[in-house]
């Protein structure tokens, strides 16, 4: 029992992060970046301005990105791994409780063949 559990274990954090991983990148539609970056000053001056006034400054800088632009950009940064285990943490114990319930089950089934033979 003790393997199975550590078998189920090791199966469940790679394929529960793997699926995280595919899972933060699949659902990623496009995104924007600025360049350059806001500074904290621009930032607390655009605080007085109107939405439109924003917009319009902020036009100039705005670059579309696609999906692996910003995966390319955000592997990098810790943000993207917290992102991508916060989206394993379900598919991570889904795939433990499904491992241990079919290794309990085949070992069941193993200890009946071997009482009936």
């Amino acid at each position: 029992m003790k393997t199975l559990i550590l078998r189920s274990l090791l199966v469940a954090v790679l394929v529960g992060h793997a699926i995280g991983l595919v899972s933060t990148v699949a659902s990623f539609r496009s995104g924007t970046k600025y360049d350059p970056p806001l500074s904290e000053a621009e930032f607390h001056q655009m605080g007085n301005m109107t939405v439109n006034d924003v917009d319009a400054a902020l036009a100039k800088r705005r670059i579309k990105m696609t999906r692996w632009d910003w995966l390319r950009d955000s592997v990098h940064y810790s943000y993207f791994w917290k992102q991508v285990e916060h989206g394993a943490i379900v598919p991570s114990l889904g795939v433990f409780l499904a491992c241990i319930c079919v290794g309990w089950t085949e070992e069941r089934e193993i200890q009946r063949l071997k009482t009936a033979a």
